[in-house]
């Protein structure tokens, strides 16, 4: 049994922000992200860690996930690999499995509030997409890219949403550039290629419409996961950039940003 690796979402919302919701609230959020069976998976498969829990994790929802240009990966794994953000769940689990399995190592920067899925932090480098970054948070990722294993990233922040016309990634923010010059890492850009169901988009634009302030559809995210089930996807690799080219150019970390941004949305 692993029961103290189990996720309980009105806890882990009352650590973050001290706010402890109604009883109704955290019920109805459990299922929002079926805190049942992610419990009974845990539970089954709490004790594999990192790379192979998230092959496991893929196993159980029927998943496949393919490389496309998988030669265009550099031999060396000490780069950083960015990629758009279409499914906000499964596309983490899936490029951290994919890298992992490639490269043997594996760490990915994602929202804070998935690094208390315990098996997964062994991969993970949580990041406060909402605030302040913590001092510990900080020195975790400090420590990273000061190492040689791969790291990914989702420079958006957030999964994509509909904007302009199109679904697609939000601004994407610069910071992975400095990080990239900062630690000498060529930056892989990446397109996973896959979307969440119509029904999530129409949410997202009928919430925003309305202006309401909390982010119902990240907490739909979760569902969406389980929707993937017996779904198959695909990752096109673009040609690696050297931080030598980036930061040699003279142009600002923003305008490499946007370019690497254009670049990934065009793979294909």
């Amino acid at each position: 049994m692993n029961s103290e690796l189990e996720i309980h979402i009105g806890k882990a919302i009352e650590a973050k922000t001290g706010k402890k919701l109604p009883n109704f609230l955290v019920r109805l959020l459990e299922r929002l992200i079926h805190e049942r069976e992610m419990n009974t998976f845990l539970r089954q498969y709490g004790d594999l860690d990192g790379v192979s829990f998230s092959k496991q994790l893929l196993d159980e929802l029927n998943v496949s996930v393919e490389w496309k240009y998988e030669e265009r990966l550099p031999l060396d794994g000490r780069a950083l690999f960015v990629s758009n953000h279409p499914l906000g769940a499964i596309d983490g689990i899936s490029l951290s499995y994919l890298l992992g399995a490639h490269y043997g190592s594996i760490q990915y920067l994602v929202n804070d509030m998935l690094y208390n899925i315990k098996p997964l932090q062994s991969v993970f480098l949580p990041v406060n997409t909402y605030g302040a970054q913590k001092r510990e948070s900080v020195a975790l990722l400090q420590k990273a890219l000061a190492g040689n294993m791969p790291i990914g990233s989702f420079p958006a922040g957030y999964c994509s949403r509909y904007y302009d016309g199109a679904i697609q990634d939000r601004a994407w923010k610069p910071s992975f550039i400095k990080m990239a010059i900062e630690s000498k890492r060529d930056i892989v850009p990446m397109r996973f290629v896959g979307q969440n169901s119509s029904h999530f988009y129409l949410i997202d634009r009928v919430w925003r419409k309305f202006g309401f302030k909390f982010d119902l559809c990240t907490a739909l995210l979760p569902d969406e996961m389980f929707r993937t089930r017996g779904k198959s996807f695909s990752v096109i690799v673009g040609t690696p950039i050297s931080w030598q080219t980036i930061a040699e150019s003279g142009e600002s970390a923003q305008v490499w940003c946007d370019r690497i941004r254009t670049i990934v949305h065009q793979l294909s």
